[in-house]
């Protein structure tokens, strides 16, 4: 996808920011994911029983979302932002196999491996 597009390889596990106001956008998401999943860390803590837990504040749920929040605001400062028109065009289509593959594995339980 990488050629197709003529997209060049980022860093891994760095800080890959479009520009300044991309990099406090990112920022402002992280702080938040982090008030939001260790509030519901809390939560969940006052509320052990299976009856009481909320599936929105479950950890593996807030880390997707942030995956997901995350990438679509880098796609949207790539949009308008980038020098290359297609790299927002690359980071959607990683989105969107990641998001797919995730939801795939959660929802069959990992293919019944855990089961």
């Amino acid at each position: 996808m990488r050629k197709i597009l003529n997209v060049k390889r980022k860093k891994r596990f760095s800080y890959n920011h479009v520009n300044d106001h991309h990099k406090k956008w990112d920022w402002m998401i992280r702080i938040t994911f982090l008030i939001l999943i260790v509030i519901g860390g809390i939560y969940h803590a006052f509320n052990l029983d299976q009856e009481g837990r909320v599936w929105y504040l479950q950890p593996y749920i807030m880390v997707f979302g942030f995956g997901l929040v995350s990438e679509t605001v880098r796609a949207i400062f790539e949009k308008k932002y980038s020098e290359n028109p297609n790299d927002y065009k690359f980071t959607l289509s990683q989105l969107a196999y990641l998001s797919i593959t995730l939801l795939v594995f959660f929802t069959t339980d990992f293919f019944g491996i855990f089961t």
